[in-house]
């Protein structure tokens, strides 16, 4: 009487995404933290490889504040490399034993992330071995959400092509009491961090 609705997502394919969609202009990305002790800076290798330099942050503002110091001294020496600035918790490698339990559990699947559409291979599902716990098979369920409802321009958000406050629903149709979409919903997401600053 178990079952898992796996709605995992991996990062470097959405990150592929965006340095292959002709209307974003990306400069350089922070990547996640706790993600990376897992994967280890080695999953950046090939986003820095294709010019787009690449800094492993940390969560505070002290963090987040070098990271972005590190991300502009790539930019102005040149440079598109992996570095670590969550040094303390990050390693290279990352945790083998983590990445191995995956790999046996998981298996590599498109995904659908709001706001933006369906990226190939950047989601996990249960593996064939684990197949039995799929509650999206047994009970014909999905994991991915819709893309958000009709007037939200969250993907132009996410994208940096507008500012939270340049959609026509923030603020109004769209609050943190009553979200439209996924920007808003998240307490972390770019609309809601927008909102608290009203």
């Amino acid at each position: 009487n178990f079952t898992v609705l796996a709605s995992n997502k991996t990062v470097p394919p959405p990150l592929h995404a965006l340095l292959d969609d002709r209307e974003t202009s990306i400069d350089g990305f922070l990547c996640p933290g706790h993600v990376s002790v897992i994967t280890g800076p080695e999953a950046y290798d090939g986003v820095a490889a294709r010019g787009a330099p690449c800094v492993i942050a940390g969560f505070t503002p002290v963090d987040i504040l070098q990271g972005i110091l590190m991300l502009l001294r790539q930019i102005a020496g040149n440079r598109s490399e992996v570095e670590v600035q969550y040094w303390r918790a990050v390693k290279s490698g990352g945790n083998p034993r983590a990445k191995a339990v995956i790999g046996e559990v998981f298996e590599a699947c498109d995904s659908r992330w709001r706001g933006i559409g369906v990226i190939p291979g950047s989601g996990l599902r249960l593996g064939s071995r684990y197949e039995s716990f799929d509650a999206s098979a047994r009970f014909g369920i999905a994991a991915d959400s819709p893309d958000a409802q009709s007037g939200c321009s969250c993907g132009r958000v996410l994208k940096g092509l507008i500012e939270p406050r340049e959609c026509p629903l923030f603020g109004k149709a769209c609050r943190p009491e009553r979200p439209r979409g996924p920007c808003m919903v998240s307490s972390e997401g770019s609309c809601a961090a927008a909102f608290k600053t009203m």
